[in-house]
């Protein structure tokens, strides 16, 4: 097939055609905003307004919720101005069975607590913002401007999202500039949930730090059922924990979109400390996942997607899978866990462009995979697109999968596929020798050493690593860079070219300035000694 780049041809095992994925995402540059917000299909109602902190009675904030339930249509809350600090909710918050607009005055004026404290301390906590099968009809609904914390879904449905919980109905849902901190659940969703719900779903502008999941998603689950589409857009996701799997996020059957955002520190008891991704699609631009922790896919775990993960312009790294164990058998699998600290694909292809997997590493006993992993769990899966990509520098194999060396009640991987890697233009550490490399052109294999800077803020709104003088990923990108939103930048966005200095870099950095040559000293001259002046004569003594 023809490659985006107009030269050599990708070439794939399952003969698929490479995609960019979905349409809505991936267009020429320039093409317009990324994600269209919809807007309400139902009239909005006269403003409430919350001009008190008390947890009920008029002017509150349970007031207001109560009222927008008994009006048709959007209902617009809004906050008496001057009024700041914290509204401790005393009991749950009544359910929304319609659309709202609550437009707070900023995180850091209006704090919604709902009472929940670190395991040890007095209070359970209380439900916060529960969207009960709201429907289309009934509006499309926003949270904004407020932090929200100490929510605990005891008495919600599924008992999950701490602090809001979209349940079944397909409205549209939009969270923007809100702080989303140390809220917890004994289920999914230490903060967010999407519980069999369709529509749209954006949250853009807000962190989501520090919530608790006693299942799966410490920060957010979501359950789509495949109808559910998920806008991440300069987003900070850290420090969530969840017992199962999704450390960061949780992801089922949802056509998730990841972009200008930050998931770092996350921790998952089961696979994905970053993120864990099962069906449906996920596309990640212009975004870091740095220091998450799982079992097996300490960054992103990725299993029988719709389509290939996509991730384009971004940076993995510092991830770790946590898992000592070894290869077993699971049906007719055999399975590795603890690998792939980055990326860990198990029935999914990955697609990587103009990005970088660095500095993770996994604590299986055999054949560790750092960087990227295949299960091998069945022939036409797993398979890697490499385009512009660095892959290198992460511990034990940089790209691999379970190799059979160690038989596993007579199954071999070798008998289930090899994984193959498609690479062009790109800059690869150690492989395993099982894998199938196909290099299209301009790839440099066996880089230990990619001569990459720390990871730091370089610019734009994500962490980068940038590329250290005289690094193998300098010039060394694709030609004609592959069209995609943001393609004519680095990672950290405008002002960012891709194409410097005639060719792009390889990874998600491009070096703006060449660094200086160092300077040529000019020997100083050697010195010639003055000679020596002239003994005077010594007259002779006389001597009579």
């Amino acid at each position: 097939m023809e490659n985006l780049l107009g030269g050599a041809p990708v070439r794939r095992r399952s003969g698929r055609a490479l995609a960019l994925g979905s349409t809505a995402v991936l267009a020429a540059a320039g093409a317009g905003p990324l994600v269209m917000l919809t807007s309400s299909t139902a009239s909005a109602n006269a403003a409430l307004v919350v001009a008190s902190l008390a947890d009920s009675g008029a002017g509150s904030l349970r007031q207001a919720l109560l009222d927008a339930n008994t009006a048709a249509g959007v209902d617009t809350i809004t906050f008496t101005t001057g009024l700041t600090g914290t509204i401790d909710v005393l009991s749950d918050l009544p359910r929304l069975t319609g659309g709202i607009d609550l437009q707070g005055p900023g995180a850091s004026v209006i704090t919604v607590d709902g009472g929940w404290t670190e395991p040890g301390g007095n209070s359970a906590g209380y439900s916060l913002f529960m969207f009960d099968n709201v429907v289309v009809s009934d509006g499309s609904s926003t949270i904004s401007g407020v932090t929200i914390t100490g929510g605990n879904s005891a008495n919600n449905n599924y008992n999950s999202g701490g602090a809001i919980q979209k349940f079944d109905g397909d409205a549209d849902l939009t969270i923007a500039d809100v702080v989303l901190s140390g809220n917890s659940v004994e289920s999914d969703g230490g903060a967010v949930s999407l519980y069999y719900t369709a529509g749209t779903v954006t949250i853009r502008d807000s962190v989501i730090s520090n919530n608790v999941s006693g299942d799966s998603g410490g920060a957010l689950y979501s359950n789509g059922s495949g109808a559910l589409s998920l806008n991440l857009i300069n987003v900070e996701i850290t420090g969530n924990t969840a017992d199962d799997n999704g450390g960061g996020l949780y992801l089922r059957s949802t056509s998730t979109t990841i972009v200008d955002s930050t998931i770092d520190g996350n921790v998952g008891g089961g696979e994905g400390g970053g993120i864990y991704a099962r069906g449906g699609s996920l596309t990640i631009s212009n975004s870091t996942i740095s220091g998450n922790e799982g079992l097996t896919g300490g960054g992103i775990y990725a299993e029988n997607l719709d389509s290939d993960l996509m991730v384009l312009n971004s940076t993995i790294s510092g991830n770790r899978a946590t898992s000592d164990s070894v290869p077993f058998l699971y049906d007719t699998y055999t399975i590795v866990e603890g690998g792939g600290g980055g990326i860990y694909l198990k029935d999914a292809n990955a697609v990587l462009i103009q990005s970088t997997v660095t500095a993770n590493s996994s604590d299986a006993v055999t054949d560790a995979v750092g960087g990227v992993q295949s299960t091998g769990s069945s022939p036409a899966s797993d398979d890697l697109t490499l385009i512009g990509s660095i892959v290198a520098g992460n511990n034990g194999f940089d790209v691999g999968s379970f190799d059979g060396s160690v038989p596993v009640a007579s199954v071999e991987y070798s008998v289930l596929g090899v994984m193959v890697v498609n690479a062009e233009y790109s800059v690869v550490g150690v492989i395993d020798p099982t894998v199938d490399l196909v290099d299209d052109g301009g790839t440099q294999v066996g880089v230990t050493d990619p001569m990459l800077g720390l990871l730091a803020n370089n610019g734009g709104v994500t962490k980068t690593h940038a590329l250290l003088a005289g690094s193998p990923a300098i010039n060394a990108g694709p030609d004609q860079v592959p069209v995609f939103v943001g393609n004519r930048f680095d990672q950290r966005g405008v002002g960012f070219a891709r194409v410097m200095f005639g060719l792009a870099d390889a990874g998600a950095f491009e070096v703006q300035e060449l660094p200086a040559p160092e300077p040529e000293l000019t020997p100083e001259p050697e010195l010639t000694p003055e000679p020596e002046p002239a003994a005077e004569p010594i007259a002779p003594a006389f001597t009579g």
